[in-house]
This record gives structure tokens, C-alpha cells and sequence, in this order.
């Protein structure tokens, strides 16, 4: 008998001993990063990204690099970062400050007045807050539809119902925002140059015709492949060829 649950104490034991581990491996990075032992911080945060990942994490990882003068990499870090916590000042100034760093500046439109409020409305403090709230608002419109069916007075019946209905709507809305927010996480469409230089070429073969030259740092939006090549998009529209390994994706 002892020898049939012992498989099964140790599957129920395992996160914990993961979470004791990884908790232990984050305080001794950021006593090293404290100390100004960067890149022993940058290895141990790494260690605890291999199974486990958050905004902070990659933001540390993001400030690791960037104390290392790894500018490419502190870029590609912010912006994950930024992905799981959209409108983040603290990620964003330090992205904006390596920004500043890429050779290539890129025509950016204007940016909308209330980006960053409609950021942090839709992103949330974490990936599955709008999941939490839609199950919420589901729990919520189950018990006040059946609250309505169960109640005689017609006045507290058209309250229940009507507080139903707002419960769906947010149900409704709150799904959608967590069905965009994961679509956003898990989106393969948007890269960092990680290649000192590297030349943007009008077809996917090496010898065709080069359009122009890119720098680390400089962020792709991706449009297809073939091979061992990818097709980007610059954001002033220009479009091209460059090699897959001198890029990484965000």
C-alpha cells in the first residue's frame, strides 16, 4: 500500500518543492544583483525562468542585462515584461531609456493620449485576471437569474434580473478581454534584432538584392518564412528578408 501512494505524495510534493526552490534561487539573485554580481544574478534568474515566469521576473532579467551592457537582450526582456503587464511605468522607462541606445529610430506613430490607461484596463495585473472576472460575473449571473425565478415580488424580481443581465454583459466583455490578453501573450509577430548588424534583403536567399542594413536592438514586426528565412516589417512600413537566427522572438 505505502509503495502505491508514495508515487502519489511525491506528484502532490513536487510543486511545493519547486516553489521552496525557486523562492530560495530569487532571494540569492537579488542579494546578487544587490551586490553588483549581475551576471551570477542574471543566472539565477534564469534558472527560476526555465519553469516559472511573471512580469517582475522578466523585468529583473530585462535590468540584468541591461547592467551588463547587453542592450538587445535588456530590450527583449522589457518587452515580454511588458506583454504580461501592459502599462507598467517602472518596465516601461527602462525599456524607453535602451530604446534610446538602438542605431535604427524607427518613425513611430503618435501614440493615443490614453494608451496607457486602456493598457492597464486591458492587461490587468497579471494574464488570467479577466479570466477570474469572468468567472466571477458568471457565478454572480447564475445566482441572481435563479434568485429571480425564485422570488415572487415582481419589483425584486426586476432587480435581480436586470443586476442578471449587467452580470452576463460583463461576462461577456471580460471573456473577450481574456481571450485577447492570451491571443497578445502567446503572439509570434513581433521581434528583436540581436545581430550586431544585418542586412534586410529583397528575397529570401543569400546574394539578392540588399534594401537596407538594421541594428541591434531595433524591433520587427514578422509577416511570413521560408526556410531559414523570415520576412519582416519595419514599423515605417518597409518590408523584408533577414536570417532567422539574427533575431529573437518576443
Amino acid at each position: 500500500m505505502m509503495r502505491q501512494l508514495l508515487p502519489l505524495l511525491i506528484w502532490f510534493c513536487l510543486p511545493a518543492l519547486a516553489y521552496a526552490n525557486n523562492a530560495q534561487l530569487l532571494e540569492q539573485a537579488q542579494e546578487a544583483y544587490a551586490n553588483g554580481d549581475h551576471k551570477h544574478a542574471l543566472a539565477l534568474y534564469d534558472s527560476v525562468n526555465t519553469d516559472y515566469t511573471s512580469a517582475g521576473l522578466l523585468y529583473n532579467i530585462g535590468n540584468c542585462y541591461s547592467k551588463l551592457g547587453d542592450m538587445p537582450h535588456a530590450i527583449l526582456y522589457y518587452e515580454r515584461a511588458l506583454r504580461l503587464a501592459p502599462g507598467a511605468d517602472d518596465i516601461q522607462a527602462n525599456l524607453d531609456l535602451e530604446r534610446a541606445k538602438v542605431v535604427d529610430r524607427m518613425n513611430q506613430l503618435p501614440a493615443f493620449t490614453l494608451g496607457s490607461v486602456w493598457d492597464r484596463l486591458q492587461g490587468g495585473k497579471d494574464v488570467d485576471q479577466w479570466a477570474r472576472r469572468s468567472l466571477w460575473a458568471c457565478v454572480i449571473m447564475v445566482v441572481f437569474a435563479a434568485s429571480a425565478i425564485l422570488i415572487r415580488r415582481n419589483s425584486f424580481k426586476r432587480i435581480f434580473l436586470a443586476v442578471a443581465a449587467l452580470a452576463l454583459l460583463f461576462t461577456v466583455l471580460s471573456t473577450a478581454l481574456a481571450a485577447y490578453r492570451v491571443q497578445e501573450v502567446e503572439s509570434r509577430s513581433e521581434a528583436i534584432i540581436m545581430s550586431p548588424t544585418v542586412e534586410i534583403l529583397g528575397e529570401p536567399r543569400k546574394g539578392s538584392t540588399r534594401l537596407f542594413i538594421l541594428h541591434q536592438g531595433t524591433k520587427l514586426s514578422i509577416v511570413g518564412e521560408q526556410g531559414d528565412w523570415q520576412e519582416v516589417r519595419l514599423s515605417s512600413g518597409s518590408v523584408g528578408w533577414l536570417p532567422k537566427e539574427a533575431i529573437e522572438i518576443i
